[in-house]
């Protein structure tokens, strides 16, 4: 009678043990488990990713950069540079009263000077000026003092043909010295508009206006 009563009490201490030894055991596995979220990479491996994704970012900012939009832009930089460089010049021989005779002499006093902008380079007489993007035609009107200047691209890729068109260095009482941008509205079957055509003749050649910051002509030095 006595062992009859005292089996319920050891078959409970018997799971009570064995529930504690499950714990202990699951506790110690979850321990073994467990991963450290802070992960340390040796240093070389974690240079070779900042590498890796330097040179990610560069391949995709040249990708932008080397795009048609960037090139036309580039280009409209390299005309207006040249176009300032011409009309400064020339309005500066007109004021010493030698006014350059053609374009092709224009360009030659430009680059005697050593005004003509970096990467540009004068082509014979003919007018025409290379760069790396393609080849820019210098139109030039000596009274009164007028110059264009025509960009067209080497390739497809570097945009449409640009036409800049910088006023008079003494413009009239409703005139601006404000130089103006037309660029083409298409890559091909484009005909370029004779050398100082009204807007409403380059408009109808396939131009548009376009918007052209920092182009507002210096007035030259008379005192020298």
């Amino acid at each position: 009678m006595e062992l009859r009563h005292k089996l319920p009490l050891l078959t409970t201490a018997i799971v009570v043990t064995l529930i504690m030894g499950a714990r202990l055991v699951s506790n110690e596995l979850t321990d073994m488990g467990a991963v450290d979220p802070r992960i340390t990479l040796p240093p070389h491996q974690a240079q070779e990713i900042q590498e890796r994704q330097r040179r990610q970012q560069v391949q995709a900012f040249v990708s932008v950069s080397e795009g048609e939009v960037a090139r036309t832009e580039e280009r409209m930089r390299e005309a207006t540079a040249l176009a300032v460089a011409a009309s400064l010049f020339a309005a500066t021989e007109s004021l010493a009263h030698r006014i350059p005779a053609s374009a092709s002499a224009l360009l030659s006093g430009v680059q005697k000077a050593g005004l003509l902008p970096p990467g540009m380079q004068l082509i014979d007489n003919s007018g025409l000026v290379s760069s790396a993007r393609g080849a820019l035609r210098v139109r030039y009107g000596p009274e009164p003092l007028c110059i264009e200047v025509v960009s067209m691209g080497r390739e497809r890729s570097d945009g449409p043909v640009l036409l800049l068109r910088i006023p008079s260095m003494t413009p009239g009482k409703n005139e601006s010295s404000d130089a103006v941008l037309y660029m083409a509205t298409r890559l091909d079957e484009i005909i370029i508009p004779q050398p100082f055509a009204s807007e409403a003749q380059i408009i109808a050649f396939g131009f548009a206006p376009e918007p052209l910051r920092a182009a507002t002509l210096p007035e030259p030095d008379s005192t020298k």
